[in-house]
């Protein structure tokens, strides 16, 4: 807690000084691809699930809607939290993100541009500039001005927004890939981006067909399929993955 403080306190002073304005940019995608309904508010009726979880090769991430100051959703930004992250983190790897969607047919299509993220604290304090590679040396210095040399402490006390360039919600799957100092891919995890069907039942069909099996598997509850839970409770134990 009191890392948590200072940290805050000396992000204040030191924010300033980073930030600048960063274009992102256009990537065109075939409108054959149907995926994710936008949605704009948390208050909706269907038994969604507005937050997500996956664990992959020592990274656990945590992926949740992002919402104005309305606590209206905005399907062009997602937040990301990482619970846990390899030590190499800290001592060269770095993480880029990417946006696929597949469509009833089962085709993928993989946008080959990486998507830009930013570091914020869990209040919403903006530390960094959108950046499309994620790297330690991006902020170990506002960590070692509040007393933390720990990756995974570092954390625990902030979050990143990632700008998925995707108002109408158009893109179902956020792939966060890390590479090492030599630029050798060492982890690709796909989580699903929020929000969506809580039930993998209600997920599995998009408009009448089939959603793609691609997607199907990767929704959280996906290995429950044959239980008796209802929407309501798959939502509500999706809830334990937001932060």
């Amino acid at each position: 807690m009191k890392a948590q403080i200072t940290l805050k306190a000396t992000l204040l002073l030191i924010t300033s000084a980073m930030l600048t304005a960063c274009g992102a940019q256009k990537t065109d995608t075939s409108s054959s691809f149907a995926s994710r309904s936008p949605v704009t508010t948390t208050a909706s009726n269907s038994a969604l699930l507005y937050c997500n979880q996956k664990s992959q090769d020592g990274i656990t991430a945590k992926v949740m809607v992002y919402t104005d100051s309305a606590n209206q959703i905005r399907n062009d930004y997602m937040k990301v939290k990482f619970t846990q992250m390899p030590v190499s983190f800290g001592t060269g790897d770095y993480i880029q993100f990417f946006r696929w969607q597949a469509n009833t047919s089962n085709q993928v299509y993989m946008d080959p541009t990486p998507i830009q993220a930013r570091f914020e604290t869990l209040d919403g304090t903006v530390l960094t500039n959108f950046s499309s590679v994620i790297y330690w040396g991006q902020v170990s210095n506002i960590a070692a001005s509040s007393g933390i040399t720990d990756v995974n402490t570092f954390f625990q006390n902030v979050r990143l927004v990632v700008d998925t360039r995707d108002p109408q919600a158009n893109f179902d799957v956020l792939k966060i890939a890390m590479y090492n100092s030599s630029n050798t891919n060492t982890v690709n995890m796909d989580i699903l981006m929020p929000a969506f069907s809580a039930s993998p039942i209600d997920y599995a069909t998009e408009g009448g067909a089939a959603r793609a099996s691609t997607l199907q598997a990767l929704h959280p509850f996906a290995g429950m399929i044959g239980q008796t839970w209802t929407a309501a409770q798959y939502q509500s134990m999706g809830s334990s993955y937001c932060f």
